[in-house]
C-alpha cells in the first residue's frame, strides 16, 4: 500500500499561491486547488472505507 506523507510548502510556494501574477498563474493556482481537493476527497473516502471494513468495494 502506498505511504502519503504530508509535506510543507516552502515559502517561494505559498507567495505563488497566495499571489498569481497573471491569468496563466491564476489558472495553474486554480487547477492546483481542484486537484488538491478531489485528493483529500479520494483519501477521504478510502479512510472511510478502511474504517467500515469495506476496502475492496469499489461500489462505495
Amino acid at each position: 500500500m502506498a505511504r502519503i506523507i504530508e509535506v510543507l510548502p516552502q515559502d517561494s510556494e505559498i507567495e505563488e499561491l497566495t499571489s498569481p501574477k497573471n491569468a496563466q498563474a491564476a489558472n495553474a493556482m486554480k487547477h492546483r486547488r481542484e486537484v488538491k481537493r478531489r485528493l483529500d476527497d479520494y483519501l477521504e473516502r478510502a479512510e472511510l472505507r478502511k474504517a467500515l471494513g469495506l476496502e475492496n468495494d469499489e461500489d462505495f
